[in-house]
Formats: structure tokens, C-alpha cells, sequence
């Protein structure tokens, strides 16, 4: 037999398929971006005497000049040209079963424009569309499993209802090989999926299965995922999510196993929890500034979760709150880094009540400006002010200082603390007080969104000129004693 040109061979779906072509008697001709195969150009030279042609080439999400107009519509349209040239009929492309037109969608509307470059060509093309594809050193597998270790509730997009067929790694490849032996296949679109319908929910729950560990899901609205998952993708070098995936998780990504079936004679491996646990036990792990980054992002995900349920459930909010503060002060003690930042002395506490008292201070001005601008603060207020009712004056006190603690430990000295770590003091503090801000959007309150940006910004710069948390713990319990009992402000 011949020899098989393998772009994108050198991927986790690469190393899959240089196997199965290897194993069907082929040798294969890896090109990559490490060899010269970019979308800028594709050397002809490079594919000449090939027999068949195999794109796997596809980002998840954009960085620098890999975008995906560059590499889902440019890399194709030079590897069609150099095909061309070079003599080589025979191509399949790996595609996506979610790909459409859908400019609001960049990661599916390009994965379209570069089928349709396929299918105009005058190639002998074959399209496979997978859906998610698992397997040793996957995001699937790797990613799920995190948050399934890390966090009591595992937040779901859209109610966990997507439909979602998993494909084993293994089992796309030897799709692939059934396309190059099969040359009916030619002129075809063929989905690449599992053979059973699950939904989002019993993926996640087959994994927990498989790892052992028992698994609460908690819907959370999409908007609300969109922030961190946008953070994750600027941050990490594998992020746990990217918009382009969070898209896909909400639509979904289930196809028609059965042209497969019958075209390539694929029938894919079931997933089960039974299957899974060698693959997970095999599995690599993240790098470690990116599992710490994973881990604080996957609380993050949890507190607002948790914060939502807390103003948005069964019980009061002063009660919610208490429950959710005290489950992440104990997540973010775990962190001996967060520990090394209480270390109260009486220099500290002092700094604490004195920034309190100017906050305070500030707080009041603030008041003056708002009536004038904005006087509907007073029923915000009002609102949050009504949470205390009810409430006997020994729990106040002891659920105060709790969450106050709770929250300067979990923002301020671990997620802020994170993130001024990688990007510096400016952004690191900027994307901490706004991630504050943004977790209190299941109150619904304006004003209490507006305070936790301002405050975020105000608790972050203490404890990062003090290096350590009484300062600000000190200073957010004055400034709350205040506001909420001393001279309340409605």
C-alpha cells in the first residue's frame, strides 16, 4: 500500500489516526504547523506521491494568526490548491457535526465555509462530521473529570438537556480509514457519532460513575457561564471551556450513526461508565499553573451556583448566604496559600479598621451623588436591608463575621490573588472585582452589583499592598457593621 499525508497528524485526533492508518498498512506523512503546513502555505512537494490526503486541522479557539478563518477556511483552500498541483485526488476532511452558516457563530459558520470549499472542489472529497470525540489525553474526559473532583454541584448549561453522542477517539480514526478504503464514499457528508442519544446530564453522570464520586447538577443560565468561560480561554493553555465549546454544549452535538455504519462499517464503542475508567485512569493532567487557574475557575463556577440558589432559593437570603459563604471558606482553606494570608497583627487589624472607616466615609459621599443622580438606589437598598429581618441579633452577629471572612478568602485571596499572580496588579485586581461584581447577579440588585465591583477593587488593593487578608476582612466587617446597623443607609 501507499502512503496517506496526515495534516493535523500530530494533535490528540492526529495520534489516533496515524495509528489506524499505520494498522491498516499504510504509511503516513504527518504535516503540521511544526513542519511548515500553515494556512499561509502548503508546500505541493510536500504531498506529492501521496496516495490520499486526511484534514484534521481545527482549533478550538483563536490565538494570534491561528484563527479560525485561517485555519477551518484558508488552510483548506491552499491544501485543495496544492492537492492540485500536486497530483492527489483523494481527500477527506474532518469537519464538525454542528458546522453551519451562522456568522453570530464563528467556530461553526467557518467549519461550514471550509466544507464548502471541499465540496466545490473538484477533489474526490469525503466530509466526516464528528461529534465530541473522548479518549486518553482528550478535554472531554480530562476537563469533566476536574470539576467532578473539585466541586460539590457541577453547574450545566441549559438544564443538562443537550443531546450529545460521544465518539471514542479510536472510532473516528477507523472511520477515516473506512473512507480511504471505501471509494464510493467519495462525494459524501457522513456524521461520526456514538450509537446511543444521551443527553449533557448523563454524560456528566457517567463519568462521576465511572470515577466513583457521587455528582449534584445545578442548571445555571448560560449568560452566566459565558464570563468565566471567556476567562478560561484568555488565561489558560487548556482551558476547562471555550466560547466555541460552551456554543456547542448548549446546541448540542448528535448526528445519524447509521450512513456510517452502513459507508465506512463504523459502529462505535458505547459510553459507558464500564469504558471509561481506563480512560480516565491513563489520562494526563493539566499543567500545574493551569490546574491551580482550573480549580479557581471551577469554584468560581461553583460560588455562583451557590450565590444564585442563595438569593433565588428555598431559603432566606441572610440563611443562603450563610450556607454558601461557609461551603467555599472551607474550598479555598484547602489552598495552604490562601492559609499563608492570615496572619493578623495588631498593625493589620489597625489598617483594617481604619480603611473600614474611610470606605465608610466614602460610602457616604457616594449616598449624596446617588440621590441627586439615581434615586431609586433607596429601594435596592431597601431590598438588601430586608434581608436581616427576622433574624435574631446573636445570629446576625456570628453569620456576619463569618461571611465577611468567607468572602475577603475566597475573592480577595484566592480568585483576585490568582489572577494579579499571572496578569499583574491591574488586570489581576480589574478581573477579580468584576468577577465579584458579576456573582451577584442572581439578586437582581443593581446596587449591590455596583458596591461589589467598588468594593472588590477597594478589599483587592488592600490585600495586595498588605500581602495578607486582615486588612480587608477587618475593614468589610466595619464598613458592614456600619452600613447595616450602625447608621444604616435606608
Amino acid at each position: 500500500m501507499g502512503e496517506i499525508a496526515v495534516v493535523g497528524g500530530t494533535g490528540f485526533l492526529g495520534r489516533h489516526e496515524s495509528a489506524a492508518v499505520l494498522e491498516a498498512g499504510w504509511t503516513v506523512r504527518l504535516l503540521s504547523r511544526r513542519n511548515g503546513c500553515d494556512a499561509r502555505k502548503i508546500d505541493p512537494d510536500r504531498l506529492r506521491g501521496c496516495d490520499a490526503v486526511v484534514n484534521l486541522a481545527g482549533i478550538k479557539r483563536e490565538d494570534g494568526e491561528q484563527t479560525f478563518q485561517a485555519v477551518h477556511v484558508d488552510l483548506v483552500q491552499r491544501l485543495i490548491d496544492a492537492m492540485n498541483v500536486a497530483g492527489v485526488r483523494r481527500l477527506v476532511h474532518i469537519s464538525v457535526v454542528v458546522a453551519r452558516p451562522d456568522p453570530a457563530l464563528p467556530y461553526h459558520d467557518t467549519k461550514w465555509k471550509g466544507e464548502e470549499l471541499v465540496r466545490r472542489s473538484s477533489l474526490d472529497w469525503t466530509i466526516l462530521r464528528p461529534a465530541v470525540i473522548y479518549g486518553v489525553g482528550d478535554d472531554l474526559l480530562a476537563h469533566l473529570s476536574l470539576m467532578l473532583r473539585i466541586a460539590p454541584v457541577f453547574p450545566i448549561v441549559n438544564d443538562g438537556r443537550s443531546p450529545m453522542m460521544p465518539v471514542h477517539a479510536g472510532d473516528a480514526a477507523r472511520g477515516v480509514v473506512g473512507a480511504l478504503r471505501n471509494p464510493a464514499t467519495a462525494g459524501k457528508t457522513l456524521d461520526i457519532v456514538g450509537p446511543e442519544k444521551l443527553v449533557l446530564r448523563d454524560v456528566v453522570r457517567r463519568v462521576a460513575e465511572a470515577l466513583g464520586l457521587p455528582v449534584r447538577i445545578w442548571p445555571t443560565p448560560v449568560a452566566l457561564m459565558k464570563f468565566p468561560v471567556s476567562v478560561m480561554e484568555a488565561t489558560m493553555s487548556r482551558p476547562l471551556s471555550t466560547r466555541a465549546q460552551l456554543a456547542m454544549l448548549v446546541e448540542g452535538l448528535a448526528g445519524d450513526p447509521a450512513p456510517a455504519a452502513a459507508e465506512l462499517g463504523l459502529t462505535a464503542a458505547p459510553f459507558t461508565a464500564e469504558r471509561l475508567r481506563p480512560l480516565l485512569a491513563a489520562g494526563g493532567q493539566l499543567p500545574k499553573r493551569d490546574l491551580r487557574s482550573g480549580l479557581v475557575l471551577g469554584l468560581y463556577a461553583l460560588s455562583v451556583a451557590l450565590l444564585t440558589a442563595a438569593f433565588r432559593g428555598p431559603l432566606d437570603p441572610w440563611k443562603g448566604m450563610t450556607v454558601a459563604m461557609g461551603l467555599l471558606l472551607a474550598l479555598s482553606l484547602g489552598f495552604e496559600g490562601v492559609r499563608r494570608q492570615l496572619a493578623p497583627t495588631v498593625r493589620r487589624i489597625g489598617l483594617g479598621l481604619a480603611a473600614g472607616a474611610l470606605l465608610y466615609g466614602l460610602t457616604r459621599v457616594g449616598v449624596l451623588v446617588l440621590d441627586a443622580a439615581w434615586p431609586a438606589w433607596v429601594d435596592h437598598a431597601r431590598r438588601m436591608s430586608a434581608w436581616k429581618t427576622g433574624q435574631t441579633p446573636s445570629f446576625l452577629a456570628v453569620t456576619l463575621v463569618m461571611i465577611v471572612a468567607a468572602e475577603e478568602v475566597f475573592w480577595r485571596g484566592l480568585v483576585a490573588r490568582c489572577f494579579m499572580q499571572r496578569f499583574g496588579l491591574a488586570i489581576g485586581l480589574g478581573a477579580g472585582a468584576l468577577l465579584y461584581a458579576l456573582a451577584h447577579v442572581g439578586t437582581l440588585n443593581p446596587l449591590l452589583m455596583a458596591a461589589a465591583l467598588g468594593c472588590g477593587l477597594y478589599w483587592g488593593l488592600l490585600a495586595a499592598l498588605t500581602d495578607d487578608l486582615t486588612a480587608p476582612i477587618v475593614s468589610h466587617l466595619v464598613w458592614d457593621v456600619m452600613i447595616l446597623f450602625v447608621t444604616p443607609l435606608v
